[in-house]
């Protein structure tokens, strides 16, 4: 009876021993969507996606769009000399879904722009200082670079995308008419066919029905913001529009 009592009081030790590291492991190791968006991690992604706006689409997918500044106060000419603007750059990790993306990382927080890029944000961000804190915060802090860095690379490509690819939308006649993509895809490519591989258009509804217009064109970088085909991230190059089109406004919508 006395071994069998011993053996007992050693498994009920073991167990609770067992059971005591299994919390320690437990309390230590991070959730499961940290360790799958690896969100706390500045630097740790596959390449940068940077996001453009079709600034008439944007301001007619809702009455809050409408509502904001840079939508009451658009132009036609505004947005013929700009026809694409920044909606952000994003650090991104290939074959992650987009909620699961590197976002909210630990780094350092936001501080007004100098003067120079402040100037240039109000023609390739029209969103302002308040757009750029919450791309800053959200998604710069996982680059790894710096602000002004991050900003200063977001300029950069700004400008090569509206030479680029708005380039080929005005001068290609495109803006106020039906387009296919893969027509605007031909003509960016022959401004730059790595940029023409590297895009996806994206197209939205207007608020209330009516036509898809393209409302974003988003391009693919490598960490050196070299544009990669979009394939390579695992995207297509059409994204929801249907019969493989949509609509691209000639100026601001009514």
């Amino acid at each position: 009876m006395a071994v069998i009592g011993a053996s007992r009081r050693r498994g009920a030790f073991l167990a609770a021993a067992l059971g005591m590291a299994a919390a320690l492991f437990v309390a230590a190791a991070p959730p499961v969507w940290a360790r799958q968006r690896g969100a706390a991690e500045p630097g740790r992604f596959d390449h940068y996606l940077l996001s453009l706006s079709v600034a008439p689409s944007f301001c007619a997918a809702s009455p809050a769009n409408r509502a904001k500044a840079e939508c009451r106060d658009l132009t036609a000419a505004e947005y013929r000399r700009t026809p694409l603007t920044v909606h952000g750059l994003w650090p991104n990790r290939a074959g992650v879904s987009v909620n699961l993306q590197p976002q909210d990382c630990d780094g350092p927080p936001f501080a007004p722009p100098p003067a120079a890029q402040a100037a240039a944000l109000e023609r390739f961000m029209p969103g302002g200082i308040g757009l750029l804190r919450h791309e800053w915060k959200r998604h710069g802090t996982c680059s790894g670079l710096t602000q002004g860095e991050y900003v200063a690379a977001l300029l950069r490509l700004a400008a090569q995308a509206d030479g680029i690819v708005g380039g080929a939308l005005r001068d290609g006649g495109m803006l106020g008419r039906p387009v296919p993509t893969a027509d605007l895809l031909r003509a960016v490519a022959a401004r730059d066919p790595a940029w023409a591989e590297a895009l996806v258009v994206d197209c939205r509804h207007g608020r209330g029905g009516g036509p898809a217009m393209i409302a974003e064109i988003r391009v693919t970088l490598d960490r050196d913001f070299a544009p990669v085909p979009a394939q390579s991230a695992g995207l297509g190059q059409n994204s929801g529009c249907p019969r493989g089109g949509g609509f691209l406004p000639a100026g601001p919508l009514p």
